[in-house]
C-alpha cells in the first residue's frame, strides 16, 4: 500500500511538478515537532530517486538532523522509557505491600456466625506486568498490572483465628495507570 502511494506521488510529481503543491508566496519550512510526528519514510524505487526535489531533499535531510539533534539533547528511546516503567512498576508494587491494611501482622477479625474469621490482603510482587501504550507529543500511558489476595483464617475464639493458618479464598486484579510527560514516569 504505502510503496504504491509513493509511486502514485512520485507519477504526479512528474506530470504536474511541484506547483500543485507550492506557491510562489509560501515558503516549505518543517518544524522540529511536525518532523517527530512523522512516520519513517520507505525508500522508494529507483525511478522515484530520480523524481524528487530539492524540497523533498532537504525535507529528508531536515528530518534526518532533527533526529541527530533529539539523540544529542538526551531523548529516551522507548526501550529505556520501558525499563524506566518496570522499574517504577515494581516500586509502586512494594509501596503498596507495605502499606496496605489489614495485612499479615494486623489482621482484621470478624465475628461470623459462632466462629471468628482473620482476614489479611496481601499483594503478589512476583507477578507484575507493565505495558506501555504512546500517547500524544512524547508522552506515554503505562499500565501497571498485579494481584490482590484475600485470606483467611478461621478459629473459635478471637486469638484461634488470629494463630491458625490461612487460606486464600479470592483474589483481585488490579490495573494502575500512570503517565509519562516526556521526562519521567509520574505516579
Amino acid at each position: 500500500m504505502r510503496k504504491s502511494l509513493v509511486f502514485i506521488v512520485a507519477l504526479s510529481l512528474m506530470a504536474g511538478g511541484c506547483a500543485w503543491f507550492t506557491s510562489s508566496e509560501e515558503s516549505e519550512t518543517v518544524t522540529p515537532a511536525a518532523q517527530a510526528d512523522t512516520a519513517p519514510a520507505v525508500d522508494p524505487a529507483p525511478a522515484a530517486e530520480a523524481a524528487k526535489t530539492p524540497a523533498q531533499t532537504s525535507a529528508k535531510k531536515a528530518t534526518k538532523a532533527a533526529a541527530k539533534t533529539a539523540a544529542k539533547k538526551g531523548a529516551k528511546s522507548e526501550a529505556q522509557i520501558k525499563a524506566e516503567l518496570d522499574k517504577m512498576g515494581q516500586k509502586l508494587v512494594n509501596q503498596s505491600k507495605r502499606t496496605l491494611l489489614p495485612n499479615k501482622a494486623n489482621k482484621e477479625v470478624k465475628k461470623v456466625g459462632n466462629q471468628y474469621v482473620a482476614t489479611y490482603l496481601e499483594v503478589d510482587t512476583n507477578n507484575v506486568s507493565t505495558e506501555m501504550k504512546p500517547g500524544a507529543n512524547g508522552q506515554y500511558v503505562g499500565f501497571i498490572r498485579y494481584q490482590e489476595r484475600v485470606f483467611e483464617c478461621r478459629g473459635a475464639t478471637r486469638q484461634a483465628a488470629l494463630s491458625a493458618p490461612c487460606t486464600q479464598v479470592r483474589a483481585r486484579n488490579l490495573n494502575e495507570l500512570i503517565r509519562y510527560d516526556g521526562k519521567e514516569w509520574q505516579d
